[in-house]
């Protein structure tokens, strides 16, 4: 499979008693690695046995030492190389679990870095095969149809493309028939509504009013576009809609050491599912299962591969025929 992710960054990782804006923090830990969603990706990918390669733009300043610790981790990357200096998220945990992240926007970037980007993706699929995982925020200037038009290379290697991406990108991808998204129920509405801000918080409503707010939100997403969509809702679980699919899935109980990159983990988990020859029903639920495993441990994008196994075949035996 091949994962990319346009807007590579360093990841500086806090840690705190407890974090409150407009006073002063010490961290008790500090960590530095590669990131970025597909970066993520491909470590729960790495987590659950397969492998996958990477392409993002890197940025000239500081682009070899990111390159390094993406080499470290075993992740091979195919870099674009671009103007600038790499971007930093910095992350802010709290002992209490919850997170607070600032991510920096990454350097500007126009319509023929995206030319040169997909000619370079083109090349890997060749290489790598599918499905194609696009993952992550777009660095400022760069067309927002980018992901549609990867999607469409994708397709021409006859390979499926999923598509984990913000809104504006989001939006401008569902037109091209991204084989996969899997937008939040919040995030899923306000692309179907047209809303700039949802406030819904999945968590907080009875699951009969999630599952019914879920199936239209997913609803929406097929009807502009996407070929399968998953709206999902926190502990509740997900809806899945689309052709095989058209079923809700229930996240299994597990305690929650850190909620970022559960998403990331999803869509690696779905994509090794469809590696291993699974039916988009199998890996979806597969993808839910990794996830869930994924928030039981402390770094984003790592599972456990036999907690994650473990879940999986608890999801499955859920999962209507």
């Amino acid at each position: 499979m091949l994962v990319v992710n346009p807007n590579l960054c360093f990841d500086r990782t806090l840690r705190v008693d407890a974090f409150e804006a407009g006073t002063v923090s010490r961290p008790s830990q500090v960590q530095v690695s590669a990131g970025g969603k597909g970066v993520n990706v491909l470590r729960t990918v790495r987590d659950l046995g397969e492998s996958g390669g990477l392409v993002g733009f890197v940025a000239e300043e500081d682009g070899a030492r990111l390159l390094a610790l993406l080499d470290g981790e075993g992740i091979h990357t195919v870099p674009v190389p671009v103007a600038g200096g790499v971007r930093s998220a910095t992350i802010i945990l709290e002992d209490s679990g919850r997170a607070t992240v600032l991510n920096e926007p990454g350097p500007v970037l126009g319509a023929a870095d995206l030319t040169r980007l997909r000619h370079v993706v083109d090349e890997q699929l060749a290489a790598y095969g599918g499905p194609l995982v696009c993952s992550g925020s777009l660095p400022p200037g760069l067309p927002v149809e980018a992901y549609g038009a990867l999607t469409e290379t994708a397709h021409a290697h006859g390979v499926p493309a999923i598509v984990d991406a913000a809104r504006d990108a989001l939006i401008a991808t569902l037109p091209y028939g991204p084989d996969l998204v899997s937008p939040n129920l919040a995030e899923a509405e306000g692309i179907v509504s047209g809303a700039v801000t949802e406030q819904v918080h999945a968590e907080e409503l009875d699951l009969e009013e999630v599952r019914k707010r879920a199936v239209e939100a997913a609803e929406g997403l097929l009807e502009r576009g996407a070929r399968h969509a998953v709206v999902t809702a926190g502990a509740h679980g997900a809806w899945a809609a689309g052709p095989g699919l058209d079923v809700w899935v229930d996240a299994p109980p597990v305690t929650v050491a850190n909620p970022i990159g559960a998403g990331d983990s999803f869509a690696g988990g779905v994509a090794v599912a469809l590696v291993r020859g699974l039916d988009w029903r199998d890996a979806v639920a597969h993808g839910i299962a990794v996830a869930s495993a994924a928030v039981e441990t402390v770094a984003a994008g790592r599972v456990d591969r036999a907690r994650a196994e473990q879940l999986a075949a608890a999801v499955a035996a859920g999962v209507p025929r």
